[in-house]
This record gives C-alpha cells, sequence and structure tokens, in this order.
C-alpha cells in the first residue's frame, strides 16, 4: 500500500472541521496530523461538501475520510468505519427563550432543520417522526441544509423553529452565542462516529486502527477532545453499528 493517501474532508462543521484564517483545523485534523506522523503518512486533502464524501470513498476516488461521521447500519453497508473517535449523539436546538419546545411531541407542526445526506436526517426518520406517529402526530415542515451555518441563522430568523445537530458542535455554538441559542433534549439513540474507508479496504483500516489505537492509548486523543471539544468521551475500541 502505497504510503500516500487522499483525504476527504469537510471543512464548515466546527469544532470537527473548519477554516481559522485559512487554514484547515479542528479536532479531526488534529487527530489526522497525529496519525500522518505516527504511521509515516503522506496527505492529499480534498476539501468538500459532506454530501459527497461517502459517494467519493465508495468509488475509490478518496482513500480515506476523517471526518467525523456518525455510524449508521445503512452506511456501514457501503464503507468500514475504523474504532469510534468521538460520540456524537444529537440533541436539538431551539431560539433562546423559546418555550414551546421542550419534548418530542412538541415538534408536531414545527419546521426542522437537518443535514442534508447527514445522520440527524435519519434520526429524524427512524426516531422523531415514529415517536410523533404513535401519538397521532406529525412534524409540520423539514428543511435539509448542505452546512449547518445556514440553518443556525434560519433559526434566528423564525425560518425553521429547532435545529437537530450534535451534542459537541451545539455545546461548541452554545458557549459562544449563550444569548441567541439554547440546546433542548436528546434526539434518538447514542450515536458514535468514525472515520470510513472503501468497504474491503482492510489494509486501511489496519493502519488507521492502529495509529488511533495508540494516541487513544497514550491519552494524546484525550488531550484533542479536551482542546478541541471541550469535553471527553470513554469510547469503545470497534465501531457501534445500530440497528438499521
Amino acid at each position: 500500500m502505497s504510503s500516500e493517501i487522499t483525504v476527504a474532508t469537510e471543512d464548515d462543521y466546527p469544532p470537527f472541521d473548519f477554516l481559522e484564517n485559512g487554514q484547515h483545523v479542528g479536532y479531526n485534523q488534529a487527530l489526522l496530523d497525529l496519525i500522518a506522523k505516527e504511521k509515516s503518512l503522506k496527505i492529499k486533502q480534498e476539501i468538500l461538501p459532506f454530501q459527497g464524501i461517502l459517494a467519493g470513498i465508495a468509488s475509490n476516488k478518496y482513500t480515506a475520510s476523517n471526518s467525523a461521521i456518525g455510524i449508521t447500519a445503512k452506511r456501514a453497508e457501503v464503507v468500514d468505519f475504523t474504532m469510534p473517535i468521538t460520540e456524537l449523539t444529537n440533541f436539538f436546538l431551539i431560539r433562546k427563550g423559546d418555550t414551546t419546545i421542550k419534548s418530542t411531541k412538541d415538534f408536531a407542526g414545527k419546521t426542522i432543520a437537518v443535514q442534508q445526506g447527514g445522520i440527524t436526517a435519519a434520526v429524524l426518520k427512524s426516531h422523531a417522526e415514529p415517536e410523533l406517529e404513535k401519538m397521532g402526530l406529525k412534524v409540520g415542515n423539514v428543511k435539509e441544509y448542505s452546512a449547518f451555518a445556514e440553518a443556525y441563522q434560519d433559526l434566528l430568523n423564525k425560518r425553521v423553529d429547532l435545529v437537530f445537530n450534535n451534542i459537541v458542535a451545539l455545546k461548541r455554538l452554545v458557549s459562544e452565542k449563550p444569548d441567541l441559542y439554547e440546546i433542548g433534549g436528546q434526539v434518538g439513540p447514542k450515536v458514535y462516529a468514525s472515520w470510513a474507508v472503501k468497504k474491503g479496504n482492510k489494509a486501511m483500516l489496519d493502519v488507521l486502527n492502529d495509529g488511533l489505537a495508540k494516541v487513544k492509548a497514550s491519552g494524546e486523543m484525550k488531550a484533542l477532545q479536551e482542546k478541541w471539544l471541550k469535553v471527553t468521551f470513554d469510547l469503545p475500541d470497534t465501531p457501534v453499528i445500530p440497528p438499521a
């Protein structure tokens, strides 16, 4: 296997991946830098919207992705996941002071923002909507976004009523803008996120897993979580694939 790999990454998903002073930074980038050094890998990085990452890996356009990809049974059919690098459980975000949305039943008739092709859209379909149906209720509208920044702005502008996203990203947002947003309750089950390689590419998967295992054992992974995510997780050593 070549020591040069092409890695697909998004750049609008803080604190995991984002641009700062023209440089691509974040938890995933810092972790990739450690793995590249540990395994003597030369990285060619391609920046693209999240929606193109999995298809690019499946078609061999990219060797791997170091974006934090939420593990689902459907995704596990087309890619292989590394050991988890973070927890990515979903919560809902509302405007500061909005007392009309406290639990799933309050989603009825509301407009919900999710990421196109992302795990938030899957959680809406697999958990929130079925829960509402059991109560004889349903969501008003669903708006899909390629990036969350626009969804957050639309929430402030009252174009949507709530936004689904993972707890890490939401905590960062609320810490930066506590007068504008607040976090509601959990939506769906606990979710883990991993990096991904093409289905069956065991050689690349083993390289990444070995590197991740070493930085996890050394404590460097938790140090990066503390720096970038402001929270640490006790993660399993193998991907946890939830039921379809």
